[in-house]
């Protein structure tokens, strides 16, 4: 979040906006620091960051008064010392540069902004207790999720090795045999073990137990999701479930597919075993709908929407915290997907769209995913989700982050913007025309596109009767002037964020 511009964004002493909410919290502290604010470090810090305002008074919920801090100088100094104080606080959460005085009508304001904290660092404790931020407030983290955060802690949390559990018992040996199959056509089959038991050891799934004497092989976690039996699962990740659901209409909630973990039509369903079975019933779902005329076909539009789906579902399997409180569930809808996953993303939006830097949750089940080609160790599905939605002109991905809750919502559009616009308004054959042009232009202007129609759709001013309308509800918009004008779509601020985002990608990639 960044500072607070008080003349621009508030303009009064007292005020009702900005408001207290998950990213910000307003402090009193005239001449000390409030012993509550170590509180809201430690819960910003757990969960996704905020800025921190003191010289605020709250006399009444949701009405604010700016009081001032009337030694600000002291007060800093109070925050950094107790900011090195491994009593008062972990680990220095606080830089510099992350602190700012703010003078507003005679007041003088501290603002303090704190970045959610590295996986590997956290839980951050203030005075040996851990605080999530919930909405407007500081809340003791529960029992779920302080072991949520202390999972998190450590880098491989798939490879910790497993008691009392045995490869020819809790493992599914169909799913091993069609595994071995695609290992050996991938691979040879020369190079690829004869036995189970040294398959298993040499993809990872038995592990050599070094810190006994005895050094026997144990199965790991990840090996137990992904070929394990449904209740051998269970037995040790109790809310274990993974739903696959189709609807025929967007706002349906009467499913006309299902595929559930556990139930009487698939009674031993593992991740393999679910992916397996749920990555056709997703391809399949693709209606090759936008060929048009020459000028205007989509030819890449079901292999493009197909990669992002496919990339889309290994990620949900291989970063879900399998100990979290929630389902794996995948929406199949006319109009998108979406992918819900518990767990919270290691890295940032656009670290994942870029392709920049991949921090997996689940090693192992990454590892066996990625032996039989299905995945890669480059950070590259992110990029492939944002590029099928740029090259077909759909509407932008959606990345949901519940940071307090710890679940990641993915969404998948496979319709592009006329058709989310036909949706909303209803366009005549002209205007669907203007839209589909400026949807493959980025730029243009009324006489070129007027040529290009070939005079179909009548008069230049029956055309241009058509284009004010569009014009007058701000679908297109314009720039410049005069003879020099052009038009192109409006944007949301998530589609632009899509396209510089790509247009980095671009820039990396030519470098």
């Amino acid at each position: 979040m960044d500072f607070i511009n008080f003349v621009k964004d508030v303009d009064a002493i007292e005020f009702t906006t900005p408001k207290e909410s998950l990213h910000l919290e307003f402090k009193k502290a005239s001449w000390k620091l409030p012993k509550s604010i170590w509180e809201t470090i430690s819960s910003f810090s757990n969960t996704d960051g905020g800025l921190i305002v003191l010289g605020v008074d709250e006399p009444t919920p949701h009405h604010y008064k700016i009081v001032g801090v009337d030694h600000p100088d002291d007060v800093i100094k109070e925050l950094f010392n107790d900011n090195s104080n491994s009593t008062v606080i972990d680990k220095p959460v606080i830089q510099n540069s992350d602190v700012k005085i703010t003078t507003f009508k005679g007041k003088r304001l501290i603002q303090i902004k704190i970045f959610p904290a590295q996986f590997s660092d956290k839980p951050i404790n203030a005075k040996g207790k851990t605080y999530m931020r919930t909405d407007d407030g500081d809340r003791l983290a529960t029992h779920d999720q302080l072991k949520y955060l202390y999972a998190e802690s450590q880098d491989q949390v798939d490879t910790r090795l497993l008691e009392n559990f045995d490869w020819d018992s809790d493992l599914n040996l169909e799913d091993l045999s069609d595994y071995r199959k695609k290992l050996e056509k991938l691979e040879g089959a020369d190079s690829v073990s004869k036995l189970d038991h040294e398959l298993l050891i040499d993809i990872g799934v038995l592990r050599r137990d070094r810190r006994s004497s005895n050094r026997n092989y144990k199965m790991t976690e990840g090996g137990l999701l992904f070929f394990g039996k449904f209740m051998s699962i269970m037995d040790r990740f109790p809310r274990f479930q993974l739903d696959y659901t189709r609807y025929a209409k967007d706002g349906d909630t009467d499913w006309i597919d299902r595929v559930s973990a556990g139930d009487m039509n698939y009674p031993e369903m593992n991740i393999y075993s679910f992916y397996n079975v749920v990555l056709p019933r997703i391809a399949s779902n693709i209606n090759d709908k936008y060929t048009q005329d020459e000028e205007l076909t989509r030819g890449s539009y079901v292999a493009d929407l197909r990669s992002a789906a496919k990339e889309a579902l290994v990620n949900c399997l291989m970063h879900a915290y399998y100990d979290g409180t929630i389902a794996i569930q995948i929406e199949d809808r006319p109009s998108y997907w979406e992918f819900t996953n518990p767990g919270d993303m290691r890295v940032s939006r656009e670290s994942f769209l870029r392709g920049q830097k991949s921090e997996v949750r689940n090693s192992e089940i990454a590892t066996l995913f990625r032996r039989i080609g299905i995945s890669e160790k480059k950070a590259s599905g992110g990029p492939r989700i944002l590029r099928a939605a740029s090259r077909n002109h759909l509407m932008e991905p959606e990345i949901e982050i519940d940071s307090t809750n710890k679940i990641t919502k993915i969404r998948i559009w496979k319709i592009d913007i006329r058709t989310k616009i036909d949706d909303e308004m209803v366009l005549d054959p002209t205007e669907k025309f203007i839209i589909d042009y400026a949807i493959q232009k980025s730029k243009f202007s009324f006489s070129q596109m007027f040529k290009d129609m070939n005079d179909k759709f009548g008069s230049n001013s029956t055309v241009r009767k058509r284009f004010n309308h569009l014009l007058d509800e701000k679908l297109l918009v314009s720039e410049g002037n005069g003879k020099s004008t052009v038009y192109k779509l409006e944007k949301t601020s998530e589609q632009e964020q899509v396209d510089r985002i790509m247009r980095l990608k671009n820039m990396e990639k030519n470098l």
